[in-house]
């Protein structure tokens, strides 16, 4: 999928109708003739992530270029069945009387992650199509407090990343034991724990889904080389994934299936590294041959994306593109 989208604003600061076409490609090669998505809106608004769950594809449009007031809540939806016709949806009441930050989509379905209206209670809600939202129960903790991070769609079901926080001591943290739920519903929730996970109350937790298989990494706080991290295929038995980069956690680019990471050269000029991440969250830099995308001073940049076919990369004007193929 690929969105073109017209600036929110002229020069002078004064908001603009938002207009974004859509594009799909099955190989990155050929792509469908750009199509319109209806928005209704203008200003600092766009759609920045896509979603797959059972129904198709599921935009989400957030804000930009506010780098102030915590998390961004998601302002519009799109659906579509096959990324080359897109509906936006009426956003649930549901949604408007909360904060909906993340939307995951998966084999199970979707699962949106946010907050109630004070903003601080965590909520979830799941959808088989996007359209047609059910809040959810929470976790229950038999002591301490109930802490959520982030939510995932997979394969099996659902899973919730968090903690619980026990109370603090001579004014100091909560004693924190990281902990993960799992539903195959979003109804009924099992915990699992994840072992030898720190305790550190400034250690965070991030979890990533690739198809039937999870990955949790927990990033301790300082300067560091090697994170713990967890793999899962099913949401309840957790093995332990050793110490791996950090940079999985920020770094990859996923179609669902495989990940790489594409890393410019500390020069400005050269060849961009090319990094694939298995499931486990081990890495190997990928060589390349060929016509590749070299990086200058007079080439604008490139986006990246991941997909059926291989690596696509797309100059920042259009003007060219390259696709690596898996040899």
């Amino acid at each position: 999928m690929a969105f073109e989208q017209s600036p929110g604003s002229d020069e002078n600061g004064n908001e603009l109708p938002v207009v974004i076409r859509a594009s799909s490609s099955t190989d990155g090669l050929h792509w469908s003739p750009p199509t319109t998505v209806k928005t209704g809106f203008k200003g600092s608004y766009g759609i920045s992530s896509i979603v797959e769950g059972p129904s198709g594809l599921l935009a989400l449009g957030y804000p930009y270029g506010d780098t102030c007031g915590g998390p961004e809540r998601v302002f519009a939806l799109w659906s579509s069945a096959d990324g080359r016709s897109w509906e936006r949806l009426a956003m649930p009441k549901q949604f408007t009387a909360n904060n909906v930050q993340t939307i995951s989509g998966g084999r199970a379905g979707f699962i949106a992650f946010g907050t109630r209206a004070d903003g601080t209670t965590p909520a979830i809600w799941t959808s088989m199509d996007g359209r047609a939202w059910t809040s959810r129960a929470l976790p229950v903790v038999s002591s301490g407090k109930l802490a959520l991070d982030a939510a995932v769609s997979f394969d099996s079901g659902y899973v919730l990343l968090g903690a619980v926080l026990g109370e603090g001591g001579c004014g100091g943290p909560a004693h924190v034991k990281p902990a993960v739920w799992f539903s195959a519903v979003g109804g009924s929730w099992k915990r699992a724990d994840l072992p030898g996970a720190l305790t550190d109350p400034y250690a965070y937790l991030r979890i990533r889904s690739s198809g039937d298989r999870l990955l949790v990494t927990q990033i301790p706080q300082g300067d560091i080389t090697t994170a713990p991290a967890w793999t899962s295929t099913d949401g309840l038995t957790w093995s332990s994934a050793g110490a791996i980069s950090p940079d999985v956690v920020w770094g990859p680019m996923s179609d669902g299936r495989h990940a790489v990471m594409v890393v410019n050269p500390e020069s400005g000029v050269g060849l961009p590294s090319v990094t694939g991440v298995d499931g486990s969250g081990a890495t190997v830099v990928l060589r390349q041959d060929g016509d590749e995308p070299l990086v200058s001073e007079d080439v604008p940049g490139y986006v990246y994306a991941v997909g059926p076919t291989g690596l696509l990369a797309v100059r920042d004007d259009g003007g060219a593109s390259w696709l690596g193929i898996p040899s």
